[in-house]
């Protein structure tokens, strides 16, 4: 053979529809409706190595950017730590009311004034 060296290896990562990614942190999106934003709930958000459980609080707000510690990427060359993966929150807000909706939420809006 030749004589002794170093060896460099280029890896390349396929981009993925479900993720995004920037360093060792991941990005992704979940909606909710705008009742649950409200009141809070509990989400269920798939990760890179599986899902994890997430309680969103009563009062998120819509764009919410909610965190996971270390469920990211690993981090080179630093054994055992991950980046963080983040979940930006979207309210969906319903497109049509049926009657009853309708004047439940005129309800709610008569006590906000």
């Amino acid at each position: 053979g030749g004589p002794a060296g170093d060896l460099y290896i280029s890896v390349k990562v396929k981009p993925s529809n479900e993720f995004d990614r920037e360093g060792s942190d991941v990005y992704t999106e979940s909606s909710i409706s705008m009742y649950d934003a409200m009141l809070g709930t509990t989400i269920v958000v798939r990760t890179i190595d599986g899902t994890a459980e997430i309680r969103v609080p009563a009062g998120t707000q819509p764009g919410t950017r909610m965190r996971i510690r270390a469920r990211g990427v690993p981090k080179l060359g630093k054994p055992g730590e991950r980046g963080d993966h983040y979940i930006d929150i979207k309210v969906e807000v319903p497109r049509s009311l049926s009657g009853e909706e309708k004047k439940l939420v005129e309800e709610l809006q008569a006590l906000q004034a």
